[in-house]
């Protein structure tokens, strides 16, 4: 199967939108890999804090 935007840049609105989704994905689903013992506490916050340093740098700059 063809890569459709292997040529192409990613716009930034695309790039933060999917940081977003991303974000919210992880925020449902870590609390239960926490439970299940599969992820540490410790690891599933430093996870969304480097996620959501990378939404604050995608936006740094862009009006709300």
């Amino acid at each position: 199967m063809p890569d459709l935007l292997a040529n192409e840049p990613v716009p930034l609105p695309e790039q933060i939108i999917c940081v977003k989704r991303e974000i919210g994905l992880r925020e449902r689903v870590y609390p239960r890999f926490v439970a299940k013992g599969t992820m540490t506490p410790e690891r599933a916050e430093r996870e969304l804090t480097v996620m959501r340093a990378v939404l604050e740098t995608l936006t740094k700059g862009l009006p709300n």
